[in-house]
């Protein structure tokens, strides 16, 4: 079987992170991404850090998987395939029992109201604890291997996810010593090691989205941080017509059918072909530019009409996704 060698590459790393303007289609990349690295005997965890869960019914079927909620570690919902919501302040509660090692002495300072005003008035202490905790993810060990080769994280939309990506750099240019620039520099180091760590934006062929993530690939490469393939999502293919222009003129010298015919009218016809082609052109456009200004290749998913909301409508944009992929290579 010939090996897949963008996903090879994907699957290499340690740590993915899936980014792009909402309603993009993000979550439904990572969930992808996660089942076709799980199929390959991968066990990855599939993480989210929003409010509210979504990636567990993405990827299981099981009603039971679906309460698991903000724990401390993955939850298995398949062979090879876990999921996690991380939350911030179970994150630092777990964070400050490995510092302290006492749980008494930790409740105490979560409780303590001179710490919660600290926090309060820190607000980018959130974005350190989780990449904290995806630092510490990545770390540990079974025997002699990762525990979790695989960590696929649903990021922040593109403006948070600069945000959040830089908080380490913004500490690291505060902090001198001590535990907290010991600890930061490490996840710096998982940030900027494009052995482990590669950024995945993913876009729509339309303005807005492709500006949106030329920004980010500028600001991640002014974070050290290495951008890996961009996925450009929905792309609409243009009307596969043999002799399109013979086609069109055709179109245009037919006359409207009866009233209560069951053709369409061959006018209404034209305008959606045309309007189709102009489109695929535009994509087209989109592609090319975001092409030159990340200095990586495109994967391109086709527009699917089906909504994405459980394993058997996930399954066709996987299939997609791994097709799209076995043309990518990691740029020199």
């Amino acid at each position: 079987m010939r090996v897949n060698e963008g996903l090879a590459a994907l699957s290499q790393r340690r740590l993915l992170i899936v980014t792009g303007k909402g309603g993009t289609g993000k979550t439904t990349i990572a969930a992808a991404l996660g089942l076709l690295s799980a199929r390959q005997g991968i066990d990855t965890v599939v993480i989210e850090l929003g409010e509210t869960p979504l990636l567990p019914r993405l990827l299981s079927d099981d009603p039971a998987t679906l309460q698991t909620d903000g724990g401390r570690d993955p939850i298995q919902l398949a062979p090879h395939l876990f999921t996690l919501r991380i939350v911030p302040e179970v994150a630092l509660i777990e964070y400050l029992e490995l510092q302290l090692r006492v749980r008494r002495i930790v409740n105490a300072v979560v409780r303590n109201k001179g710490f919660r005003r600290m926090l309060d008035a820190a607000p980018g202490w959130r974005a350190l604890i989780t990449l904290g905790k995806l630092w510490y993810l990545q770390s540990r060990m079974q025997g002699e291997r990762p525990r979790w080769p695989l960590l696929i994280v649903d990021g922040p939309a593109t403006g948070h996810g600069i945000s959040f990506l830089s908080v380490p750099k913004v500490v690291l240019d505060s902090v001198q010593l001590g535990p907290l620039r010991r600890h930061t520099d490490w996840v710096q180091d998982l940030l900027q090691d494009p052995q482990r760590t590669l950024v995945l934006p993913v876009t729509l062929a339309e303005e807005l989205p492709v500006s949106e993530t030329l920004e980010l690939c500028a600001r991640m490469a002014g974070l050290g941080m290495t951008i890996g393939p961009v996925i450009a999502n929905a792309v609409e293919p243009g009307p596969e017509l043999p002799q399109l222009e013979t086609v069109l003129s055709t179109l245009a010298r037919l006359t409207p059918p009866a009233r209560d015919a069951p053709l369409l009218d061959p006018e209404l016809l034209r305008t959606c072909v045309e309007y189709r082609v102009r489109r695929s052109s535009l994509q087209r456009g989109f592609l090319k530019q975001l092409e030159r200004g990340c200095g990586s290749s495109i994967v391109s998913l086709p527009y699917l009409v089906r909504a994405i909301e459980n394993p058997a409508s996930l399954a066709p944009l996987a299939k997609h996704l791994k097709r799209a992929l076995a043309g990518w290579e990691m740029p020199a």
